[in-house]
């Protein structure tokens, strides 16, 4: 499994790696969306929304791209574990996001902090990053 979703007092922390940034990028959305545990509303509305995201640096971009997608799925009341990614830079990323509707969550998200956040290549070469959910 490309994450590890780690327990903590108020917190969830997810280590996240990748052979590629897009790939770290889709990897972590899926965590954020396991975590928020979405349940079927039964409708089969999807939803398709584009999101574009500048930011200074890769560590920033991941972080503001993962609460735009929180917002949105809380506004929209739809889970968005799919992200098509059309351009990916180290200060900017243009994708869409797909979900369908969710009656409710099985837990709340309060927002992805910075906290132990930052986006690096380990030995391996691989990206990887700490992230922490504040719930």
């Amino acid at each position: 499994m490309p994450y590890e979703i780690l327990e903590h007092t108020a917190d969830i922390r997810v280590r996240v790696h990748a052979s590629k940034l897009e790939e770290l990028f889709a990897d972590a959305l899926a965590a954020m969306t396991k975590i928020l545990g979405p349940t079927e509303s039964g409708t089969g509305n999807a939803d398709t929304i584009a999101v574009s995201i500048e930011a200074p640096d890769i560590t920033a971009l991941l972080i503001d791209f993962l609460n735009e997608v929180l917002l949105e799925t809380t506004l929209r009341k739809t889970a968005f574990p799919d992200v098509a990614v059309h351009s990916l830079t180290e200060t900017s990323i243009t994708a869409t996001l797909s979900g369908q509707r969710f009656a409710s969550l099985r837990r709340d998200i309060k927002a992805v902090t910075w906290h132990e956040a930052d986006v690096r290549r380990n030995r391996n070469q691989e990206w990887e990053t700490m992230i922490v959910f504040d719930i």
